[in-house]
């Protein structure tokens, strides 16, 4: 086991976060294995309530380290007093960003602040800093705008030609001056990994996570309809058109191995984007609907034009105190909350074609693939065992 490698996670308990460090724990990769895992949360949660496996690797949970607020220095005194060997950290894995409402500019704004901050304080605490990992996503390339911007697959490249007014709402391309910067002359370099639809589990909830949003749904649904005597449809939550479309989806899996991945090979992944996904062939929800609700023992069918049908979000809201009643009050306080929204309409408003081309990922050395599915079936063992769902 190497003894110089300490990875600092910002955001840990989140979708993202989480999975790398699930990952990091695991050992992954077994030939280097890191010695050393600092995870920072937002607030107070013991390792039992995160679920990650025990092993080897010696791991650090902080917590109460203000990012939003201050200057660089301010931070940098908040690692070296709460980040054991500090002055250590070899990889950065930053997964946070701060939701504004609906003004995006203001968000971006906040967001690209937080990012300097943290760059800064890192350059000042800890100078064997070798790589900084950090997520982009589909917004970056235009999946905001009605249709899309691109046609897929959408390529790496794509992401530096945004049309203007659009690209100042999002903070991917300013992150990547502010790293291109902050690393100048120094030893390490940046990576931004970019998902679409992430899939995996959280052990307190997330915001923007479809699996949890649909796990608590379909659950829900499963329950109320659990004496009946014959096979239970479930609709799709979305047009035929949302049905058909193609994307290329991320487990938590993958996407912490590929985070990881990056993180050490600099040489190759240094200055890149990447994009993120379980496999190079393109999915569409179709394929994917009946597997999932079956997981709960029901029978997923295509959309149903229903205008009064009641949204995933709705349902949750109407049904979820069953939750609680039922010995799972943790399915009452580890939802999507008001991210459900966006959420419930996903079916609707992603209706074109939006796939990730892979050959900067395999071209980096990243070769390992899956079935989609698996992700959604692992994320959904996680909330069950978590209490989150039935």
């Amino acid at each position: 086991m190497s003894q110089d490698t300490h990875a600092i996670v910002f955001g840990a308990a989140g979708l993202l976060g989480w999975a790398v460090v699930n990952q990091l724990l695991s050992g992954y990769p077994s030939s280097k294995p890191f010695s050393r895992v600092t995870a920072v949360l937002n607030r107070p949660v013991s390792r039992e309530e995160l679920y990650w496996p025990s092993g080897s690797v010696s791991l650090h949970i902080v917590s109460g380290i203000n990012l939003l607020q201050g200057t660089g220095n301010d931070l940098a005194k908040q690692l070296k007093e709460k980040v054991i060997g500090a002055d250590g950290i070899t990889h950065v894995f930053y997964f946070v960003f701060a939701a504004v409402g609906d003004d995006h500019v203001q968000e971006c704004n906040q967001n690209c602040a937080m990012m300097q901050r943290v760059a800064d304080a890192l350059n000042t605490v800890s100078p064997n800093l070798q790589s900084f990992i950090y997520p982009g996503g589909s917004r970056g390339y235009g999946i905001y705008i009605p249709g899309g911007v691109f046609h897929p697959p959408l390529h790496e490249s794509m992401a530096d030609t945004l049309p203007e007014d659009y690209a100042k709402t999002v903070a991917y391309p300013w992150f990547r001056k502010i790293l291109t910067e902050s690393s100048r002359g120094r030893r390490w370099t940046w990576s931004e990994i970019c998902p679409d639809a992430v899939v995996g589990f959280t052990p307190n909830g997330s915001a923007f996570s479809l699996a949890l949003h649909w796990a608590q749904y379909l659950s829900l649904y499963a329950y109320n309809h659990k004496d009946a005597k014959w096979e239970v449809e479930v609709p799709f939550p979305g047009s035929e058109a949302g049905y058909q479309s193609l994307y290329t989806p991320v487990s938590g899996r993958i996407l912490g191995r590929i985070a990881i991945y990056a993180a050490l090979n600099p040489e190759k992944c240094g200055g890149k984007v990447i994009n993120m996904l379980d496999r190079d062939e393109p999915i569409r929800a179709s394929d994917l609907w009946p597997s999932i609700a079956a997981w709960f023992g029901l029978k997923g069918v295509g959309p149903r034009d229903e205008p009064d049908a009641v949204t995933p979000g709705g349902y949750i809201e109407q049904y979820g105190h069953l939750f609680a009643e039922n010995g799972r009050p943790k399915g009452l306080t580890c939802g999507v909350g008001s991210g459900h929204r966006q959420l419930d309409s996903v079916g609707w408003w992603l209706t074109f074609d939006r796939q990730f081309s892979p050959g900067r990922l395999r071209s980096v050395g990243f070769t390992e693939q899956q079935d989609p599915a698996k992700g959604w079936l692992e994320a959904f063992e996680g909330f069950r065992k978590a209490g989150i769902i039935f």
